[in-house]
């Protein structure tokens, strides 16, 4: 099944367009098995432009504007031959845990610094209650 794939395009309104020599890799087609999945999309997809990895894709179809969710099949989406696909670029993507560990080291780092040197925050040195221990 050959299905061809296209940059998205910005739809707001005052959006600056670009020319298509900007784009110059698209729009290009990619050939997949009658029983592919959007990971086998997303993968053909990632082996024509070297860039864009799997996980920086948000595929849709350009019927009915669908996002295409990693895991289903193509014949989910009612996907056929010839049928167009737009991909839009994420951006680079960060994990869950190395988001937990950015949001959480500043309220360990000051609980800890205003805890310990509480005569530069408060001008004197107190013993600490049970309940702040």
């Amino acid at each position: 099944m050959r299905i061809n794939v296209d940059k998205r395009s910005s739809t707001k309104p005052g959006a600056k367009t670009q020319s298509k020599q900007a784009s110059s890799k698209y729009p290009f087609a990619v050939e997949l098995s009658d029983a592919a999945t959007v990971d086998d999309l997303k993968g053909a997809i990632a082996a024509q432009i070297k860039t864009l990895a799997p996980d920086r894709q948000r595929l849709t179809s350009s019927e009915k504007k669908t996002v295409l969710k990693s895991g289903d099949t193509l014949a989910k989406y009612n996907i056929k031959e010839g049928d167009t696909i737009h991909v839009k670029d994420l951006g680079p993507q960060i994990g869950w845990q190395t988001v937990f560990y950015i949001e959480y080291f500043g309220p360990i780092i000051f609980h800890y610094l205003i805890y310990n040197l509480q005569h530069i925050f408060y001008g004197q040195t107190f013993e600490h209650s049970a309940v702040q221990q």
